[in-house]
């Protein structure tokens, strides 16, 4: 028993991944960004003015032009050519680095392929209605840049086909949503930890490819995710977050109650939200998403055999 104690004492904690709140409220041309939020985007050569509360503050850019400057604001030119970059505020002991997306306008796309990566056609691919405003360029390397506490800009390209670069469309209000419902779920169950992220941008080549045929589906512009919550360590699994013994696909309704409160409330935007039981692949998960409207669909609630316990 002794040497059980010392074990949970030295381990329990150990790589817990415990994220710690951004250091900085930033304003970004006159907008505080979201609680949680640690990237926003800017438009190739565009000029932004980023600004916090102290006047000690010491900013940091890896491109774009000045590549640094002090003071409670930051005027900022994005470079020209898209990519992922950063920003770091510092005051006294606080660093925080912040991503800044410059992504691909919509208008230097012309066929189904963007620089070799394999996008696909929106709609009946003889108009350019409706298409995303812009993609965002990711490599093996941009791709694990932090774009909210919790989350990264790789967790959302779920499908890779071929090689980097991959070109992705993501709404960062889905990043804020997520996040807001991981929060509201620690209050009742403090042991989750992650966001599980199935399945989030779809192309429209790939959405092809597994069968679906509409073009309304928000995945097609990185306006939904298909996701599960839970603890660490880690076990790809839903956790038993409504506390019934089991995981099951109540575990998933309960997130979907949580989601209509933070709607009603006006804390995210409002969209689609409904629960998937058990398949053979992968255990229960929630589909989210930011349409701007209520949307559910019906919930199979056929338990498994064997729950986990």
């Amino acid at each position: 028993m002794y040497w059980l104690l010392i074990w949970m004492m030295l381990f329990s904690t150990a790589d817990d991944p415990s994220p710690a709140q951004p250091s900085f409220d930033l304003h970004v041309d006159g907008t505080s960004l979201p609680a949680q939020r640690l990237a926003f985007i800017v438009m190739p050569g565009d000029s932004v003015t980023l600004s916090v509360q102290n006047e000690n503050t010491g900013w940091s850019a890896r491109n774009g032009y000045p590549s640094s400057g002090a003071g409670a604001s930051f005027g900022w030119r994005a470079p020209r050519n898209h990519g992922i970059f950063s920003i770091d505020v510092s005051s006294g002991d606080a660093v925080q680095k912040y991503t800044v997306i410059v992504p691909v306008e919509s208008c230097r796309w012309r066929t189904t392929t963007l620089n070799s990566c394999l996008i696909g056609s929106y709609g009946n691919g003889n108009t350019r209605n409706g298409i995303p405003d812009y993609f965002i360029e990711l490599t093996s390397a941009s791709s694990g840049a932090l774009i909210s506490t919790h989350l990264t800009l790789g967790q959302f390209l779920c499908h890779i086909e071929g090689g980097y670069p991959q070109y992705m469309a993501f709404d960062l209000r889905l990043a804020d949503k997520l996040e807001a419902i991981l929060a509201a779920v620690q209050e009742v169950y403090p042991q989750a930890s992650d966001i599980h992220n199935i399945s989030g941008f779809r192309s429209p080549a790939y959405n092809a490819a597994i069968g679906n045929d509409t073009s309304e589906s928000l995945h097609l512009y990185g306006k939904a995710a298909d996701i599960w919550i839970e603890s660490w360590p880690s076990n790809n699994l839903m956790d038993d977050i409504d506390r019934n013994k089991r995981v099951d696909v109540y575990d998933g309704e309960y997130l979907v109650e949580i989601v209509r409160v933070l709607e009603v409330e006006g804390e995210v935007v409002t969209g689609g939200a409904s629960a998937y039981r058990w398949i053979p692949t992968h255990g229960p998960f929630v589909h989210i998403d930011i349409r701007g409207s209520r949307a559910v669909w019906p919930t199979t609630r056929t338990l498994v055999s064997n729950p986990v316990i």
